[in-house]
């Protein structure tokens, strides 16, 4: 069956002596592996160029139901980056958020919500005339809302401290909970929009505390979810 969907790469790894396996989450069909034949070789490939980390695209396959590879026929970019490609941070920032994707992602089916989500967030970093180191950080709290286990926002004077196991702030410190620093890290983040994140000075050891106690949050909930290596690309490109 012949099928045309918006997709975003996620990652591709070499298949043969000249093909790819392209991994994309798609707004018809969740996630899909996708066979691009030609993608390498001994000239650059326009393929090549398509599938880069988070590219948008559209693209047409020939689905094949019960299987988890399917033929790509047709690809475009859909929204070409102007941003991304060209910024270190940036390029860091895509690189930690395709792999979070690929670690936290299991649906093979369609969303919607987490599609458009994920296309807005990359388009508005991508647009953004401003480095915002906080980006990764508020892209990977707004993503558990649409995993299911976003925090619930009632931080105040009486509940001070962020309990990671039931995702709530309580009114006493335990064994379970962020201190009352990163609780109020973890509080101003949940309100702040992306456009507001420039308001957000977080100095580098209080990102990598967030990021730290974001990452302690997600394994708790995903118990599949696995150790992310880019955090280490972001502490270099970010100090």
């Amino acid at each position: 069956m012949l099928i045309s969907t918006p997709a975003i790469v996620l990652n591709t790894i070499p298949y043969g002596d000249t093909s790819v396996i392209a991994h994309l989450f798609s707004l018809q069909r969740g996630l899909l592996g996708v066979i691009i034949k030609g993608a390498r070789g001994s000239k650059k490939s326009r393929k090549q160029a398509l599938l880069q980390v988070l590219t948008i695209v559209e693209i047409q396959i020939n689905l094949r139901e019960n299987k988890d590879l399917h033929f790509l026929k047709e690809i475009r970019v859909l929204h070409p980056f102007i941003g991304i490609p060209y910024s270190t941070p940036k390029t860091a920032q895509a690189l930690f958020i395709a792999e979070l994707l690929r670690k936290s992602i299991k649906e093979e089916e369609k969303n919607e919500d987490l599609y458009e989500f994920i296309a807005n967030a990359l388009m508005f970093l991508d647009e953004s005339p401003k480095e915002l180191p906080g980006f990764h950080l508020k892209f990977m709290l707004d993503l558990s809302k649409h995993l299911g286990f976003y925090p619930e926002n009632n931080f105040d004077e009486q509940h001070p401290y962020f309990q990671f196991t039931d995702g709530v702030f309580h009114h006493s410190f335990g064994d379970t909970c962020l201190n009352a620093e990163a609780s109020n890290d973890m509080h101003l983040l949940m309100n702040c929009s992306f456009a507001e994140l420039e308001n957000l000075h977080f100095r580098r050891e209080r990102r990598k505390i967030l990021l730290r106690n974001l990452m302690l949050f997600y394994h708790w909930h995903l118990p599949s979810f696995k150790e992310l290596q880019t955090p280490d690309v972001l502490e270099d490109v970010f100090g």
